[in-house]
């Protein structure tokens, strides 16, 4: 096959290089290393299923990214992630921020009072509503939680969950942007108690 020539971005660049080798890798065997990686997980496999439409016969179907598992105690960078399904101690949420104020109905339930709960979390909490600074309401337990960044969200989660023996877990997924870790890719974060 002959070279062919293709204009990579600095940014794509940088990318790059996080997983080369100094001074022994190239470009072409950085990308020869992504592909064998790709090829090794399942990445990219078309599963050619019958479609039922008189067009065609045959469709391919790309199979699903699988989930990276996640220390639950140490995730990777979570910025630039979205709920796709969270679960505390079988409750659901839809959000970062939203798994923190299950969490913390759930933990109030347990802990039942506000001093208590206070000492327990690492969320910033007022009693009664505030609207201000980031604070949401939630009437549930007459207190406002003030919404973090999904980093945080996690962390003041897990806290709750250990020290409820709850178990938590989170299905995300990465957007699609250059500064996100793996853009594009499903993780799974769990603790069981």
């Amino acid at each position: 096959m002959s070279p062919v020539l293709v204009r990579i971005s600095d940014i794509t660049l940088k990318r790059l290089q996080k997983y080369a080798t100094p001074l022994v890798d190239t470009i072409p065997t950085v990308i020869d290393k992504l592909l064998d990686f790709c090829d090794s997980n399942g990445f990219g496999q078309v599963v050619v299923q019958k479609d039922r439409s008189p067009k065609s016969d045959l469709k391919p179907v790309p199979t699903p990214l699988s989930s990276i598992e996640i220390d639950p105690r140490e995730p990777r960078n979570l910025a630039h992630t979205r709920v796709l399904t969270a679960e505390f101690d079988g409750r659901s949420a839809d959000g970062w921020n939203n798994l923190v104020r299950i969490a913390h109905v759930r933990a109030m339930e347990h802990f039942r009072s506000f001093e208590s709960l206070r000492s327990a979390t690492t969320s910033h909490i007022v009693k009664g509503k505030r609207d201000t600074d980031g604070f949401h309401y939630v009437p549930e337990i007459d207190i406002s939680i003030q919404n973090v960044e999904a980093n945080v969200a996690w962390r003041n989660s897990l806290g709750l969950a250990r020290k409820l023996g709850c178990p938590l877990r989170v299905e995300f997924e990465w957007r699609n942007k250059e500064e996100a870790a793996f853009p594009g890719q499903p993780g799974v974060l769990s603790w069981k108690a």
